[in-house]
């Protein structure tokens, strides 16, 4: 497996796109996260996204002009978006998608969105950006800590987290954050 080149220019772009999602009001301190599912934290945040043009803007901080910024950020598919479709891809006998796809033409990016209370859901989701690197060349993940004392967000601390985040960057394009 080939891994893409990494650019300033890209991890940008990356960063980004990953921190409009970590700051959408949903996260705040001041709301219950229990009774959202997973379809609607996804559904909110690409939204979120396309709503008063924080992905354009993304793009367009990239370096792409205006009108390009509107054409890609318009081409943003994701799972419960009507126009559009994610396709699945089969490694293993089995099926992958992720739950949003940006095709910037010259590389591709998956973005997975996943919740949880244990350790399960967090390795599901690395487990599947891990598979998204023979499909992608660059992957999302965030993980939506249901914890009540957020014990799996305060773990980011740790140094075998950090180096765990890191390896993840390092070695297969995998932007990771908890929120």
């Amino acid at each position: 497996m080939k891994i893409a080149k990494k650019t300033k220019r890209r991890e940008k772009l990356l960063d980004s796109i990953l921190k409009h999602m970590m700051n959408h009001t949903m996260f705040s301190d001041k709301v219950s996260r229990t009774r959202d599912t997973e379809s609607m934290i996804q559904k909110n945040l690409f939204l979120y996204l396309e709503d008063e043009d924080r992905l354009k803007k993304c793009i367009e901080d990239y370096g792409m002009t205006d009108k390009k910024s509107a054409e890609l950020a318009a081409s943003f598919q994701w799972e419960q978006k009507k126009t559009t479709t994610v396709k699945n891809f089969s490694v293993f006998s089995t099926n992958h998608r992720p739950d949003a796809v940006l095709d910037m033409e010259d590389f591709r990016i998956g973005i997975e969105i996943k919740k949880g209370d244990s350790g399960t859901a967090l390795r599901s989701g690395l487990g599947q950006c891990l598979i998204y690197g023979s499909e992608f060349d660059f992957a999302i993940y965030l993980f939506v800590d249901m914890t009540d004392n957020r014990n799996i967000l305060k773990s980011l601390d740790g140094e075998r987290e950090r180096k765990i985040i890191n390896d993840l960057w390092d070695n297969y394009n995998v932007k990771f954050d908890i929120v």
